[in-house]
């Protein structure tokens, strides 16, 4: 509950989707934003709108939270690849520290990395 509530403070109408997103690309950097629709069993527009308002833009007109970058494969110029930003990195940190049940004081501290718990890849709808 906690992580969720970290989550909330970055945006209180945060939906749980983009949370969902931002944990799949922690633990997979460098994914499309295609292999995260699959791993997400979502369409691609909707992985598309969830890194958009991840990154630096949002489509409601708001600023975007930051946390992630989409640049242009250099193998394949259409298709972007996904990966943390610094502050989505020491928001991972905090996550991490969450879970492992540490508090965190006000200003962030570093962290050493932690895998984040969960398995991204089965896609969410094949899970029984």
């Amino acid at each position: 509950m906690r992580v969720l509530e970290a989550f909330r403070t970055l945006d209180p109408d945060l939906p749980i989707q983009y949370a969902l997103s931002f944990l799949t690309l922690a633990q997979n950097e460098g994914l499309s934003m295609g292999e995260l629709a699959q791993r997400l069993a979502i369409a691609q527009s909707s992985a598309s709108r969830n890194i958009a308002a991840l990154s630096d833009w949002h489509s409601f007109g708001k600023p975007g939270l930051g946390l992630v970058e989409a640049r242009e494969d250099p193998r394949e110029r259409r298709r972007k690849l996904v990966s943390l930003t610094a502050k989505g990195q020491a928001f991972l940190h905090r996550l991490t520290a969450l879970m492992a049940g540490h508090s965190l004081p006000d200003a962030p501290q570093p962290l050493p990395p932690v895998t984040v718990g969960i398995d991204t890849r089965t896609p969410v709808a094949h899970l029984g």
